[in-house]
Parts: C-alpha cells; structure tokens; sequence
C-alpha cells in the first residue's frame, strides 16, 4: 500500500496536477534481466514492441546502457570498496549505520538517472521508467501512461 501511495504521490509531483485514477488506467512494460553474459547485474537492451512507437530505439538503448554500466560499477570490487569493507569489519559493520554501502551508493544514483530520464525523455513520451530496486532488481518497468 505504501509503494502504491508513495508512486502515486511521485506521479503527481512529475505530472503535476493529474489525477492519481489514471495510474490504474496504464499498461506496463517489462525489460528482463540479461543472463547472456553471466549472472551479473544487466538488463536486455532489446526493445520491446510496446514502445516502438512512442520512442526513438537508440534513446531507449542508452537509457538501458547506462543504468547496465552503473550497476556494473557497483559489482565490481575496488581499492576504496575492500577498504571500505575492512573497515565496516572492523567496527563490527556499525560504520554502515553512518554510511551507505558501495552498492547502496550505486542504486541510489541508478535512480536519480531514471528521475533525470523520466522527466526528460520517457515523461514526454507519456512514458514512465520505475526504478528497479522497486522491483527487487529483477525488472525494469515501464509504464504506458494513458
């Protein structure tokens, strides 16, 4: 119920003054995780069908491509991430109660990139892209705003 308020109330915000009944109105659109290349975290580029006509592909596929490239990022282990983990080891993980973890880091600026995309590119477009943490990561959505 919460997450239903809290989409609603962000609808608005970007939308203005829409009524909220309209959500319940939207279709939606998937893009599935990419396991071609392993297990790591990617989303298929591939567009679905449901959106070959409201945008351009090539703008989709970097939308897709950046959100992949910043995930990538947070996967992958660094001077600054062992370090990080040492020292959150060391405090007895209480240093996370201050900080974010790399990953955390990383999935909050995955969704300040879809804010940026939706209120540029998708929200013109009668498009809206949820972030995927929403969905436990295994999913992107796109929403079809009617």
């Amino acid at each position: 119920i919460l997450r239903s308020r809290l989409f609603r109330r962000n609808l608005l915000l970007i939308m203005g003054s829409r009524p909220a009944a309209q959500v319940g109105h939207s279709r939606k659109v998937y893009i599935q995780r990419d396991y071609s290349q392993g297990l790591g975290l990617r989303y298929s580029t591939a567009m679905p069908p449901q959106l070959q006509d409201r945008m351009p592909e090539d703008l989709f596929e970097a939308a897709i491509v950046n959100i992949n490239q910043i995930l990538a990022g947070a996967e992958n282990g660094s001077v600054g991430v062992y370090a990080e983990s040492c020292f959150a080891c060391l405090t007895g993980y209480l240093i996370y109660m201050c900080m974010d973890t790399h990953f955390e880091r990383s999935l909050k600026e995955v969704r300040k990139l879809i804010e940026e995309y939706n209120r540029t590119v998708f929200m013109p477009r009668r498009l809206m892209m949820i972030d995927p943490s929403e969905r436990g990561l295994r999913v992107i959505e796109v929403v079809l705003l009617s």
